[in-house]
């Protein structure tokens, strides 16, 4: 079992872009689904079946009170059985609807409230659907290697579900972030109860390889990395100015919140670059962080600006408008998920 929480900005795909209306990213799931079905009801949630796009991007869309015009509206979540498991309950929808339903029950109740309280299903707005083929992307090594083009349909069984949830609570009243700290918000165990669940619900025995599993940092590693880490910021400071020094601890603290990811050590080297060449290091933590020496201007096209400017009304904060927020800080895991 394969459960996964689309990062919109490392995913590569723009229709996944979430700090605006739901409509692309619903037109994307429609257009998908098209290959499929005629029939635009392809949508369910807890309770309903047949729902209608217009009607989705209505309940997400509206979902939004209390949010601030560049937060995330919405987040993306993809089931992906493999072909034993979908196998095993002979690609039923229902069977699939069912399990789906069940694992936003998981979904919700992974939210560490105040006072111990916990949500249900029923206080979230999310709808899904299921598409049934899988295409080829450029970076397939099938593709790469020639044996098959992009856009041509993998094979065998490719049943899966995609899932649009919004970040606010029914009531409007709770920022649920399951991209959040782990003390509010545990993806990991989110996804390893969604794969038990299958097991229960279906009677089925989990392959290894179907097993999600949890590599553990190598923190002797991650100390010699922060040491090294530390040597050239001290190499950068030599070369520029007093104003321009960098605190090297805050480099090693973004070193950790990004996994030492490739991000990092491209944008450490740019600022390596600068100082070397004596040139000014502007946005040297932002660039660190984002991989961007500088915020990417808005594009959204004119017909969007009411839409924005109606979720800016919405997001004022008066007195009675109290909320929790869950999971605010997003930081990477200490753990990574593999699946074979």
């Amino acid at each position: 079992m394969y459960i996964k929480l689309i990062n919109p900005k490392s995913h590569g795909l723009a229709a996944y872009d979430n700090n605006g209306s739901s409509l692309q990213t619903l037109n994307y799931l429609v257009h998908e689904a098209k290959r499929e079905k005629e029939d635009l009801g392809i949508f369910f949630n807890q309770d309903s079946d047949g729902l209608k796009p217009e009607r989705v991007q209505q309940d997400i869309d509206s979902n939004v009170k209390g949010l601030t015009a560049n937060a995330s509206k919405f987040y993306s979540l993809i089931i992906s059985p493999s072909a034993d498991e979908l196998t095993h309950i002979k690609n039923d929808e229902q069977l699939l609807k069912a399990y789906t339903r069940q694992v936003m029950e998981l979904y919700a109740q992974n939210f560490n409230l105040k006072g111990g309280e916990r949500l249900a299903s029923k206080d979230l707005v999310w709808a899904a659907t299921i598409h049934q083929d899988r295409n080829y992307r450029g970076t397939d090594k099938e593709v790469l290697s020639g044996e098959v083009k992009v856009g041509d349909k993998r094979p065998g069984l490719q049943t899966h579900v995609h899932i649009i949830v919004s970040a606010r609570d029914k009531n409007q009243m709770i920022t649920l972030n399951p991209k959040g700290r782990k003390s509010r918000f545990d993806l990991i165990e989110w996804q390893r109860k969604s794969g038990q669940q299958f097991e229960q619900q279906f009677r089925y025995t989990a392959k290894e390889k179907e097993k999600i599993k949890i590599k553990q940092r190598d923190a002797s590693r991650d100390v010699t990395r922060s040491i090294r880490i530390g040597e050239r910021v001290e190499d950068i400071n030599r070369n520029v100015p007093k104003s321009q020094r960098l605190d090297g601890e805050r480099v090693k603290e973004i070193a950790v919140s990004r996994n030492f990811d490739k991000t990092f050590y491209r944008s450490l080297k740019r600022i390596e670059t600068k100082a070397q060449q004596g040139k000014p290091i502007d946005n040297a933590y932002y660039l660190l962080q984002t991989g961007r020496e500088h915020p990417i201007p808005s594009k959204a096209p004119v017909r969007n600006l009411l839409h924005a400017f109606q979720h800016a009304v919405n997001s004022g904060t008066g007195n009675n408008n109290k909320t929790e927020e869950i999971g605010e800080r997003k930081i990477r895991r200490n753990g990574e998920m593999e699946i074979d």
